[in-house]
């Protein structure tokens, strides 16, 4: 009895934050997926399977308005996005000919970035191929492990793990040569 009241507690905790990310996000997640989607019903479609597919992982999500949690939120949508506009569209455009135009709609270090260590950081993640940018904001700032990072991006493990790996290695390079590290 003592573990259903808590799982309750809990579910009840995940379903307010959840709306709590829409009431405070959803304008954002909406234009992130119109711009890959340009319709409103596909749009509306990719925010409720982002939303699903953020419910399966709440423990990556912090504070509402921390740049980590924006930063994911943006990620769950535009990949959830591409999958309809990949159902929609079978093999017309690649992932990266897709993404081309999107990367300025959700600028992280834009959206907040108080710390200058860490905003050093996420813009020397942001100057990524956009492969590198997606796992390590998901590996570094939402703190995710590379199996959540391969159920929320809807990629095979090992491709996950290899991409972190190869993303780490350009990264540290970025990092030395911007004389941060």
């Amino acid at each position: 009895m003592k573990n259903r009241k808590k799982t309750d507690a809990w579910e009840e905790s995940a379903r307010k934050k959840l709306e709590e990310i829409y009431r405070v996000h959803g304008a954002l997640m909406l234009q992130v997926a119109m711009g890959i989607l340009k319709q409103t019903q596909d749009a509306e479609d990719a925010l409720q399977n982002s939303i699903i597919s953020m419910a399966r992982h709440m423990d990556a999500v912090g504070d509402v308005s921390d740049y980590k949690t924006v930063s994911y939120v943006c990620t769950v949508v535009k990949h959830a996005a591409i999958d309809i506009y990949r159902k929609r569209n079978r093999g017309q455009l690649s992932y990266e000919e897709l993404l081309e135009g999107q990367q300025d709609q959700c600028d992280v270090e834009e959206l907040v970035c108080g710390e200058e260590g860490v905003g050093r950081i996420v813009e020397a993640i942001s100057n990524l191929e956009v492969v590198h940018q997606e796992v390590l904001s998901l590996f570094y700032l939402n703190e995710l492990s590379p199996r959540e990072i391969a159920d929320v991006l809807q990629r095979p493990y090992n491709t996950v793990k290899s991409q972190i790996h190869r993303g780490r290695k350009i990264l540290q390079q970025s990092l030395q040569m911007g004389g941060v590290i």
